[in-house]
């Protein structure tokens, strides 16, 4: 686990003022030595040094001790706010083309300076994200969850209703390109796709949904039967880097958990799983 100064360590010394637009203000937290790093996203900040405004993904961190953390007595900031802070920025660093650019543009806060500000800059670009956003793609109409960062909607997908999300191009866009264009032409070869999972299923599931039958004097499932039990897809997630999760059902032969199947960009099986 890191300390608090090797954290530390990755920031610049010099501190300066900004005025930011958090568009979610919990973002999650990762644990040190005796503090949580508590992170809070924003899609552009105008850097008061030079009133420039930058437009660019980015994060602000928080050191908080663990008792604090655990007894929710540190300052949090609501989404969608603008504030004015006191920070220092991270020391740049040369980032692999898997790491997010947003790593670069991490300020460690040291002070809520003013916590609801006035930027007439910042407040234009809060008004366009937090508009209604709708899409419509294969026919379906997805409308944004900012919360969830994904466009969700429900598509008819081998004849059957289909929940399914869209995930978004980068934490604070509010697009989903590659997702859609990756669930069109997942749309275009669905049937020939479900055999081969129902395929890998059979062969990876069936004995293991015999051996879960609650009455051993039950017939064992047959393969036909294993197939027609999951039905057509239930759920589908597609994310940014083409990935995907697909969720069907188990009618019963997994205690009515759902049968998670996971695909990488070039529609190739990784992993299955049972959830719910």
């Amino acid at each position: 686990m890191r300390t608090v100064e090797e954290y530390l360590s990755g920031f610049q010394e010099e501190e300066f003022n900004i005025l930011v637009y958090i568009s979610t203000g919990w973002g999650g937290a990762t644990m040190l030595e005796g503090f949580h790093e508590v992170t809070s996203y924003f899609p552009a900040m105008v850097d008061t040094r030079t009133g420039e405004l930058i437009v660019a993904d980015g994060r602000i961190e928080a050191l908080v001790k663990n008792e604090e953390y655990k007894a929710h007595t540190y300052h949090r900031f609501s989404d969608n706010v603008i504030c004015r802070l006191r920070v220092v920025k991270c020391i740049q660093k040369e980032l692999g083309p898997e790491i997010l650019p947003s790593m670069n543009n991490r300020y460690l806060m040291l002070k809520v300076v003013e916590e609801n500000a006035s930027c007439p800059e910042l407040e234009a670009i809060r008004e366009e994200y937090t508009k209604e956003i709708v899409i419509e793609i294969c026919g379906t109409e997805f409308v944004l969850n900012r919360e969830l960062k994904w466009f969700e909607g429900e598509a008819e997908v081998l004849g059957d209703a289909c929940n399914v999300y869209l995930n978004l191009d980068g934490i604070s866009e509010v697009t989903a390109d590659k997702a859609s264009a990756r669930f069109e032409a997942l749309m275009q070869k669905m049937e020939d796709l479900d055999r081969r999972i129902k395929d890998y299923c059979v062969e990876n599931m069936l004995d293991s949904a015999n051996e879960y039958k609650e009455d051993e004097d039950d017939p064992d499932v047959t393969a036909e039967q294993f197939k027609e039990n999951m039905g057509t897809p239930r759920e589908i997630e597609v994310s940014c880097d083409g990935e995907v999760s697909i969720l069907y059902g188990d009618n019963d032969m997994f205690g009515g958990h759902d049968i998670q199947i996971e695909l990488d960009a070039d529609d190739e099986i990784e992993d299955w799983d049972i959830v719910g």
